[in-house]
């Protein structure tokens, strides 16, 4: 699990640099390079987010919290808030800030990186899921195939034991 409170300072730490490398007037690949890491932390951030409204405890788990309820959802909030406004602020940047002259192709741009980050840790994630979903099957189907085949043998064992046995016991052996 994502810790939210990390998520959220490297979220904002990448902001602040997002904000210092365009007032230096960086060139637009570390801009873009800022862009990049603050959306990655983000992605983080609201993972964290999701993770603790949908955390679920396991069956023999004992149930515990390390917040109260209004503390959490305070803490919830503010990070949803400034996530919502570090984006208008990088809008902003965009549109009349100091990043209009990439204008609004470049928001698209950093949009599109965004969902692009977004899109290829969601397809790491399943695909990590699918591999131990198909290493469980694996197993299981080795033990029942295990469970089956040694019985098997015993009981074609057994047969060919009584066989021999009938065989010795008439002398054709």
């Amino acid at each position: 699990m994502i810790d939210p409170f990390t998520a959220f300072s490297v979220a904002t730490a990448t902001f602040n640099g997002i904000k210092k490398v365009v007032e230096v007037g960086r060139e637009v690949q570390d801009v873009y390079s800022q862009l990049s890491q603050w959306a990655g932390a983000i992605s983080d951030l609201q993972e964290s987010i999701s993770q603790i409204e949908n955390k679920k405890p396991g069956l023999f788990e004992k149930i515990g919290f390390q917040k109260s309820e209004t503390r959490e959802a305070f803490d919830t909030f503010i990070a949803k808030q400034k996530i919502v406004e570090m984006e208008k602020e990088i809008h902003h940047m965009f549109t009349y800030g100091a990043l209009q002259h990439l204008g609004s192709d470049g928001y698209k741009e950093f949009i599109q990186m965004r969902r692009n980050i977004k899109a290829k840790r969601e397809k790491m994630i399943y695909e990590q899921m699918r591999a131990k979903i198909k290493f469980v099957n694996t197993i299981k189907d080795l033990m029942l195939s295990g469970l089956i085949l040694i019985p098997s043998l015993y009981v074609i064992y057994i047969i060919v034991k009584l066989i021999y046995d009938a065989g010795a016991t008439a002398g054709r052996w």
